[in-house]
């Protein structure tokens, strides 16, 4: 085949249209990814006050958190399917990510299991929670900032800082009704309160500046 002006157009134009299927890609996995998230903090700050109130309240609240999670984890996986395919252009640490959140998500029947039988405190529960949504956060972080557009990479940015400062909230939700069910607090999960508040604070004061 012979250079010309036309093959060379053409072939810009073809990588053009894949950049902008690459960036499709990816904005449905963060849309999906912040879905599943925010089903996630519903499902532990309502396992929270399960557990701590020895199962007195929030059992059909918790249940329908789970049901709600289901279908969305279920769309999260055929996307991550969809990245193994090398036109996808995930990269390895994209791929990492994912694998570590697939191992959370493949854990949370059992913790789910041990939730219903009451051999998990809430402590423990709420801590496997949001080492799962810290993973999905930081595969936010990754798909942001590999975006190439500097437009949608900005809002990207945004969107995840916004969904950080929301996980910190929603942790802090999720301490508060702990605390509240068992009658307990100590200093310690006081000061946890505290550095959930500043850590809020943080998050959407980067968010409004990238806004």
């Amino acid at each position: 085949m012979s250079l010309s002006v036309s093959s060379l157009v053409l072939r810009a134009k073809q990588l053009e249209l894949e950049g902008i299927r690459h960036l499709a890609g990816r904005i449905e996995l963060v849309d999906v990814i912040g879905q599943l998230i925010h089903a996630l903090q519903r499902e532990r700050g309502a396992t929270s006050i399960f557990l701590a109130s020895s199962g007195q309240r929030f059992a059909s609240e918790r249940q329908a958190t789970v049901e709600s999670v289901t279908p969305i984890e279920a769309r999260l996986r055929e996307l991550f399917e969809a990245q193994l395919a090398p036109e996808a252009g995930a990269s390895a640490r994209m791929l990492s990510l994912m694998a570590w959140v697939v191992l959370d998500l493949d854990a949370l029947a059992g913790l789910r299991a041990q939730t219903v039988g009451h051999t998990v405190t809430a402590h423990v529960a709420v801590t496997a929670y949001s080492r799962l949504i810290a993973g999905l956060v930081e595969l936010l972080f990754h798909v942001a900032d590999a975006t190439l557009h500097p437009g949608i990479s900005r809002l990207l940015v945004a969107f995840v800082h916004l969904v950080q400062g929301k996980e910190a909230a929603g942790q802090e939700r999720a301490v508060g009704a702990q605390l509240f069910a068992s009658g307990r607090c100590s200093e310690a999960e006081q000061q946890r309160v505290i550095h959930l508040i500043d850590a809020q604070e943080r998050s959407l004061h980067v968010f409004e500046e990238f806004t």
